[in-house]
Formats: structure tokens, sequence, C-alpha cells
């Protein structure tokens, strides 16, 4: 112990003080010869109590130095000589190299600070000094502060030196009291109570193997011997054979993931309470946790091999993998199973499809030979009808009965397109017996005639879908440019005239014309370019139009005199209609007509004159619009003209489907048609301007 802060320094006593002599007489009892006895000198401690008797009993030579070397240490540390710390040998029996700091740490060593190897061989039972031998690590904190004062009551100094005059007796209790406390300071402080806990006697044997049927007797003890080191206090039983598997199941996951509080201690680590800095401390901290590593490394392995042993002899797991051995194997038979039905489905399907396929094969065969036959019949009796009506027709000339009913054209005709069951009828009406030639010729006449309207009727209907399929297609292309043009961002006026300028600059026939005219814009992409000159040849081609219509009224109210004027100085009429005449003339000679087929010639006065009474006389006559025929194209009307006209001055050259749109907008019109008409026109005006 510390001397008392009040207490002078022994060597300034020593001055003060006469020479310590004490009197002894080997026969004699000892006894005190002076009331106080003499200081002793010390330059860093003074022994006081007990100590101090004993430090001036060896002083004066009246006690042996034979004493335990823990008296000898005490006795070193209050004697008055000042023999340094390096030159004193260590109570552990290590060299002073041993207790140096590592390299590059300088630092003065404690003086109390020792191996805890040292420390250890001088500790008692810390739970029997507090009477708790029995709880020992399963005391709880209450516990051990209520048996700590318990014992400091019954084990004080101040109570128990009361009569007692030995002094090796009054140095036991002293040393008794202390090592109290030491107990309660270690088992009050958590990580010393751990550190104390884990040096604790224990029963470090584990089993490695049994028989599966004494399993629970040999494992389950030292499964619940080791649960005290778990981290996690709700550590799980062992169980029965008869546990469900969930808490089998948790049970073995608890220990393969176990974290144990254990600490092993090596004998060479150094007391951390003996730093002399914070970090000297945190130093210390980490080369004890190197050396404690290996213990904790060694524990884990120990544990692990335990439990992997459990697992393995548990009849518990054993029977758990042979249910599911048994549960995989009955997965695996009943997809075998349906493979196997599937298979066989298939098959069963496949044989069905195959003889279905071949039943209607044999069907469609049969079917095919049966359409054949029939095909063949009728085709015979279609021939058969043919030739009846051809003899007919030949066998009323054979008679000498004024020719033949009809000419041969149209004999064919009727051959051709009426099918068996009309001609047949038609054989019987005509063939019938006591009909007179004219009845027969009308007959055939009249369903030649409704062969003509019927044919009419149908390419007026084919013509009537085709314009509307026609404006449908338009009426969409109308709606996506305008909706195209909506979705556009506005042109400004700079891009319309660089768009100009550019399609002036690069005219049609140039090479990637469009590319090029977008690269000249800048700003626009090549759908945009297509789409606003698409807008502005539209807008073009109608404030042309309508100039051209104006110009052409104009025109024709300065000029035009009457309708033969304008006929014979018009270069699209004089030539057709002078042809159209002739044709028609030609038609009624040849379908047997009246004496006015042999009329005036086309180009006879007569023939002018007639073309001019028809064109300029009645006033009902004049109002009829004028009609235009061809051979190549048909008959074209005024109206029709203009439209071509206009739809070719509309729909450039560069357009795929030049020709398609254009006969959209001639109404009664296909695209062969306008082509032939736009090539008579042509050749017209050439011959015209070669003329001129």
């Amino acid at each position: 112990m510390a001397a008392s802060g009040s207490r002078k320094p022994a060597a300034q006593l020593k001055k003060r003080t006469p020479s310590f002599l004490i009197e002894h007489d080997d026969s004699a009892d000892l006894g005190v010869v002076r009331a106080v006895s003499g200081p002793l000198p010390s330059g860093a401690k003074e022994p006081v109590g007990i100590a101090f008797h004993t430090a001036a009993l060896r002083q004066a030579g009246l006690l042996a130095d034979s004493s335990s070397d823990e008296d000898g240490a005490d006795a070193g540390a209050g004697d008055g000589s000042d023999v340094p710390l390096s030159s004193r040998p260590s109570s552990s029996g290590l060299a002073d190299s041993d207790l140096q700091p590592p390299p590059g740490v300088s630092w003065k060593r404690s003086k109390s600070k020792r191996k805890l190897s040292d420390k250890k061989k001088k500790e008692a039972d810390y739970y029997a000094l507090l009477g708790l031998q029995n709880e020992r690590w399963m005391a709880t904190e209450s516990q051990i502060k209520l048996a700590y004062r318990r014992t400091c009551l019954e084990a004080h100094p101040d109570k128990a030196l009361i009569g007692v005059d030995d002094l090796a007796e009054k140095q036991r209790i002293e040393d008794a009291f202390k090592t109290i406390q030491e107990a309660y300071e270690v088992l009050s402080d958590p990580a010393k109570r751990r550190e104390y806990d884990s040096t604790d006697e224990f029963d470090d044997t584990l089993p490695t193997g049994c028989d599966p049927a004494d399993f629970f007797k040999v494992f389950a003890p030292a499964f619940r011997r080791n649960a005290r080191w778990s981290v996690n206090p709700g550590v799980p039983d062992v169980g029965g054979p008869d546990t469900p598997w969930s808490e089998v199941s948790a049970f073995y996951d608890f220990w393969f993931g176990f974290k144990s509080w254990r600490e092993f201690p090596h004998p060479e680590e150094e007391d951390v309470e003996g730093a002399e800095s914070r970090e000297h401390r945190r130093w210390l901290e980490r080369m004890n946790s190197k050396l404690r590593e290996k213990g904790k490394k060694e524990e884990a392995k120990r544990l692990r091999e335990f439990v992997d042993a459990a697992w393995r002899i548990d009849p518990r797991v054993a029977g758990r993998k042979e249910e599911e051995r048994l549960e995989r194997e009955r997965k695996k038979t009943e997809k075998e199973d349906a493979k196997r039905l599937q298979k066989e489905q298939e098959e069963r399907e496949k044989a069905e499809a195959e003889a279905k396929r071949l039943a209607d094969e044999e069907e469609a065969r049969r079917q095919a030979a049966d359409a054949k036959k029939q095909r063949e019949a009728d085709k015979k009796a279609l021939k058969k009808e043919r030739q009846r009506l051809r003899a007919l027709v030949e066998a009323h000339a054979a008679e000498g009965c004024g020719g033949r009913l009809l000419d041969e054209d149209s004999t064919e005709r009727l051959a051709q397109g009426l099918d068996t069951a009309s001609l047949a009828a038609l054989c019987d009406t005509a063939g019938a017996a006591g009909l007179s030639p004219e009845a027969r010729r009308a007959a055939l006449l009249s369903k030649l005639e409704d062969m003509r309207r019927a044919e009419e009727e149908s390419a007026a209907e084919r013509e009537r879908q085709r314009r509307e399929s026609a404006a449908a297609l338009q009426d969409i292309a109308k709606r996506d440019h305008s909706r195209r043009m909506a979705s556009m961002s506005a042109w400004t006026d700079e891009e319309l005239r660089l768009l100009d300028k550019a399609c002036t600059k690069y005219p049609m026939g140039t090479p990637r014309r469009w590319e090029v005219v977008a690269a000249y814009v800048r700003t626009r992409p090549l759908d945009e370019v297509l789409l606003m000159v698409k807008e502005r040849q539209g807008a073009a081609s109608n404030r042309l139009r309508q100039q051209e219509d104006w110009k052409g009224a104009a025109k024709k109210r300065a000029e035009v005199k009457s309708e033969a004027d304008l006929r014979d100085s018009a270069f699209t009429d004089v030539v057709v209609n002078l042809s159209v005449e002739e044709e028609a003339a030609a038609a009624e000679a040849s379908s047997g007509g009246t004496s006015a087929a042999a009329g005036p010639g086309p180009g006879s006065s007569g023939g002018q004159q007639a073309a001019g009474a028809a064109n300029g006389s009645g006033g009902g006559a004049a109002a009829k619009p004028k009609v235009v025929v061809s051979a190549s194209s048909g008959e074209w009307s005024e109206a029709q003209e203009l439209a071509l006209v206009q739809g070719l001055k509309q729909f450039g050259k560069e357009l795929e489907d030049r020709w398609e749109r254009i006969a959209a907008t001639v109404e009664g019109k296909t695209k062969k048609q306008c082509m032939a008409r736009y090539k008579e026109l042509r050749e017209a005006f050439k011959a015209k301007k070669t003329e001129a």
C-alpha cells in the first residue's frame, strides 16, 4: 500500500532522529526497546502497517531473509536501495529485452505491469471467495453484488483483525480481503468476467461418433454443455426422436452458425491496465487479440467438427434424408410416367392424324376424279350445244332461206359467252319447229343483245368499284397529306425561298434530286421537303387550272362563233370526228342497215353539210355535249379530255404511279385508255404543228 499523504519522507525523518538501535537477546523475548520505531530511508515509497514493521525488523537483522518471493519483492520495493528497475530481476524470469516496447514505439515501462501468466498463477477461485461456487458463470449481477457485500462484512480487516496478534495471520487476513476485492473487481466487469469464465475449468471433450440409437444420450449433454459459450442466449434444445423437422432444422442452423464469446488468453499477453497512454493501450489490445486468434480458430474448428458429426449421426437427419430420397424417387417416377403417357398420347394422336390425312387424301382424290369426270361431261355437253348452235345457223343457210341467221362472229360470241344450259335453251327456242327465219334470227339477236347488256352492266359495275376504290385511296392520301402537313412545323419565308430556288436550280432528271434539294434547304429533312413540294405543286396546279379556265373562256367568247367553227378549228376534234363518222357508216353497212349507209363520204361536201346541219340545226341538238370516239380509247367527252389534260399537268413524270393517279381523276376511263388517248392527242398535235 502507498504511504499516506501526511506522512513525511523517511529520508527527512532519518536526519532528525538518532540512529535506530534495537537491543536483542537470543535468550530473552523480543520486546520494544523504544516507544517509536526508527524511520526507514526510501526513495519512492514508504512501507506502512505490517510491511513497515517487517521492513524494520529485516533492516535491523532481526528477521531472516528466508521469506517467500512475494515478501521479498514487497520488501525490495520498500527498502532504501537505489537499485534501478532495469537491473532488478524480473519476477517472471524474463529478460529485460522481453519487456521492451516494439520498434518505433518509445515509452517508459510501468513498474506495476506484469505478464498475465504470472498474474493468473496467483488467482484464486473468485466464485468460491464470494460463495457462488455453485452458480459460477450463471450467477447474475445482483447475486454477485449481494455476495460481495456479505463477504466484505465477514472478511473486512477492521473486523477480522480484532484479537489477532500473529503477524502472519494478519498478513493472511489482509491478503484475503484484497483477493475478495480483486474477485469483485473482475466479476463485476463484463469483459474481465468473460475472460475469467473462459479460463474456468471446463470439459472440452466432444464426441465424434456413436451408435445412432445412443445419439441423444451422447450428443445432447455435449450440446447443452457448450451452449454456455453462445452469444445468443436463446439456444435451441436438442429435442427428441419425435421433434418436428422444422425445430430440428432450426437447431442445426443455429449450431452451424454458432457464435462463441469464449476467450483464450495467451501466456505471453500484456496487462492493458498497465499501459502508459491510449496508444500504448490500443497496441497492447491488438497484440493480445493476435495472440488469442489461434485459440478462437481452434475452438471454431472443434465445434464445427462436433456439429458435423452430430448431423451425420442424428437419426432424425437420416430419416429426413431418406424421406427426401423417397420423395425424389416418387417425383422421378411420376415424371417418367407422365412422359410415357404423353408419348403414348402423342403417338396415338399422330396415328389418328395420319389415318385422317390418308382418308382426306383419298376423299380429295375421289372428289377430284368426280370433278374431273363432271368437267369432262360438262365440256362434252358444252361442245355438243355449241355444235348444235353452229349447225342451226348453218342449216338455215344451207336451206337457201336468205343466208345465215347470224354472222360468224356473232355466232362465236354466243357460243363462247353462254354456258351449257343457256345454249341448250337458246337452241331449243331458235330451233323449234314451225318458226320462221325472222323469228329464229330475232331470238338469236335478242340473246345477243342480252349478253351485250349484261357485259355492259358488268363493266359498269367494275368501273364503279374501281372509281370507289380510287376515290377512297385518294381520300386516304389526302387525309394522310393533311395530317402530315398539320404535324409539320410551319415553314418560314426563307425556307420556302430556298426550296423554290433549289427546285429551279436542280430540275427533273438531276440524280438524287430531292436529296440534293433537302441538302440545299438544310433546315428540313427529306420527307418534309417532299411533302411541301407536293403541297406547293397542288396549289400551283389549282391556280394554273383556274387561269387556264379563265383564259379559255375568254378566248371562246372572243373567237368562237358557232359549234361548227369550233369543231373545224379544234386540233383534237376535226380529224377524229371525221374518222368517227366513217367508222359509223362502215358499221351500219356491215350490219345490213338501210340506204342511209350509202350516203355521202366522210370527205365530201355533203358530209360536211350534214355534219353542219346536225351540229348547227335545232337548239336541242346544239345543247348536247361534244363526244369524240376513238378506235383505241373509246368514247371521250369534253369533260374527260379536260380532266386528262389537268391530270397530266398535276402529276409529273417522276411519279411511279402517275397513270394510276391520272386515271383516278378521269371518270369512266382506265389507265390503258388514258395512255392511248394521250398518245392520240400527242400525235394529232405533232401533225398539226407540222402542217402549220
